[in-house]
């Protein structure tokens, strides 16, 4: 093989490489974006069904549900924030 053969040969990897790079680059920051939305969209739902049982729990009448009930929302609203801020940090990094 010639020198300028073998030079074209390393360009042309050099070239492959760099678009191998540049794709994977572009399904890095897609997955990132997909992995927000769902967060948000997670969080939403979460959300939802937090007020739904605290609303639930407040129609009984029962002072005992009321109480036993916001501490699991108080209890799963504080750790979720902790355990979802993490992760929205990582992807966003």
């Amino acid at each position: 093989m010639t020198e300028s053969g073998t030079s074209n040969v390393a360009g042309d990897i050099e070239a492959a490489a760099q678009r191998v790079r540049d794709l994977s680059e572009q399904v890095m920051a897609q997955a990132k974006k997909n992995g927000l939305s769902f967060l948000e969209g997670y969080e939403r739902v979460l959300k939802n069904m937090l007020d739904f049982e605290e609303q639930a729990a407040r129609g009984t009448g029962q002072e005992w549900a009321q109480t036993m009930v916001s501490t699991h929302v108080n209890f799963v609203r504080e750790t979720s924030e902790v355990f979802l801020g993490a992760m929205r940090e990582q992807l966003k990094s």
